[in-house]
């Protein structure tokens, strides 16, 4: 789908206001981080990135479709609209054969799924594929990263997104519900 497509798809369902649509989908266990809208773009004014991250995480935005969350030196939800133009499974294979290069690091497992999407306009069910590996960083110890590829537009034709959290073993609850509650709330606005 071109960019043009989307802007177009997109335009109606603005008119209605991202951050409310976003911010009303569903509620955490008490177990689990609270979740706030976040919204990044090109300017403060203007949205290309939108989901639910844990509240009193930092955000840092890297460019104008890409933004990190980090809660201390622990754990961390990247996202980055990539607009790719091969699937979520070819966007996998990709990334595990770049990790294969690293030394020390162990693949745990690749896995798929659908889950439903919260976000009116993007499609019912987003489709997705994983990649989960373990790594050691000298000043943090054994680290637990899973990306996730997700289409949420076209039925797992096309990578739009990546989504990665990264946290200690213990942090794997919290980080599998990061990475479930962005997955479900993510869009790409234009």
């Amino acid at each position: 789908m071109k960019k043009s497509v989307l802007g177009r798809m997109l335009a109606g369902a603005l008119a209605a206001g991202v951050a409310a649509v976003v911010a009303g989908a569903g509620a955490s266990s008490a177990a689990a981080p609270s979740y706030a809208y976040k919204c990044w773009g090109t300017s403060k004014d203007h949205c290309n990135v939108a989901l639910q991250a844990p509240k009193g995480w930092k955000f840092t935005q890297i460019d104008r479709f890409e933004g990190k969350f980090t809660h201390g030196s622990n754990e961390m939800l990247r996202v980055d609209g990539i607009y790719a133009k091969v699937s979520p499974k070819a966007q996998v294979a990709r990334k595990t054969a770049e990790l294969k290069k690293v030394p020390g690091l162990k693949i745990l497992s690749l896995s798929n799924g659908v889950t439903p999407s919260t976000v009116p306009w993007n499609a019912k069910k987003v489709v997705f594929y994983d990649v989960k590996y373990t790594y050691r960083d000298g000043a943090r110890g054994q680290r637990v990263v899973t990306t996730r590829y997700a289409d949420t537009l076209d039925g797992g034709n096309r990578a739009y997104l990546e989504l990665t959290v990264g946290g200690r073993l213990q942090d794997q609850s919290t980080m599998d519900d990061v990475l479930r509650k962005a997955t479900q709330t993510v869009t790409l606005v234009g």
